[in-house]
């Protein structure tokens, strides 16, 4: 490359329609079935590559997430630069909409956005599959979002995905005003055990509105206002209403925009939370 490029891209929101933790490998990671499915609130981000030495500069106007290798976006734009050799500094602008600690997955599609706009603006240098081997090393939710389906089951630590058809729904988000560790959340997850001919299927339970998520368990007694939001969408009418991922987000899944807003506006009271209309996309 002998001049400068640039693109610019969007990085949706994910949420986890059911999350059922299966047992711990060795090594500590949890094993988990899940349903991911994109939501239609996203980060923007603008990349620009210019010949150079490999340098990466990050900057997120209006968030005061760190801006070095701390982020995950910046440890991206490393991890592409290591591998395919190039001799590129990158510059990387993120306009967060999604919270971080919300169990949205933000920081892992700003994170796949990054490593698909490199690719692209570099002549596709790396193959698909190295590309998703490279966003499992970064984080579990990465490679969902390198995907690029509307949901899909996820095994394993969450990286072994299979689309599948997602249901038709708007969806409520509300969002606290605190973040939740990842960490924090399933190292305090206590592995209930089940018996030897409990086969849990997530496409059933899917299908069938059997929605649950194990890490409420943990999150629940830790921060009560999570399990106040989801009797307040329950009572307004949601079909089902459970934290995303390892929290702090709440959603409520509707089949009608109308009752969708009206609980939103019956959520717009509650201290500090932020509150979201949204579509699966």
């Amino acid at each position: 490359m002998t001049r400068g490029a640039s693109l610019s891209l969007e990085a949706p929101a994910k949420i986890n329609l059911l999350l059922h933790v299966e047992g711990r490998r060795a090594d500590g990671y949890h094993l988990i079935a899940t349903v991911f499915q994109r939501v239609s609130l996203r980060d923007r981000l603008h990349l620009e590559v210019t010949p150079g030495r490999g340098g990466v500069r990050l900057s997120c106007p209006g968030s005061a997430l760190p801006e070095d290798a701390r982020n995950l976006a910046h440890r991206a734009a490393e991890a592409f630069l290591r591998r395919t050799g190039l001799g590129l500094d990158v510059r990387v602008e993120l306009f967060k909409e999604i919270p971080p600690g919300g169990g949205l997955g933000g920081g892992s599609s700003d994170a796949a956005a990054v490593l698909r706009g490199l690719n692209a603006l570099a002549g596709e240098p790396v193959p698909a599959a190295e590309l998703m081997a490279m966003g499992a090393a970064l984080g579990a939710d990465v490679p969902f979002f390198l995907l690029d389906v509307p949901a899909a089951v996820g095994r394993g630590v969450g990286t072994e995905l299979e689309p599948v058809e997602p249901p038709a729904f708007w969806y409520v988000l509300a969002m606290p005003p605190f973040g939740i560790s990842t960490r924090w959340v399933y190292e305090n997850f206590v592995l209930t055990t089940r018996g030897p001919d409990t086969i849990f299927d997530p496409g059933q339970a899917l299908r069938t509105m059997a929605w649950k998520n194990d890490l409420e368990q943990v999150v629940l007694s830790a921060h009560p206002q999570v399990g106040r939001l989801k009797d307040i969408l329950l009572a307004e009418g949601a079909r089902a209403a459970l934290m995303s991922g390892s929290g702090s987000t709440v959603f409520g899944a509707f089949r009608e925009e109308a009752r969708a807003r009206a609980a939103a506006g019956r959520l717009a009271g509650e201290a500090g939370v932020r509150v979201r209309v949204v579509r699966g996309c």
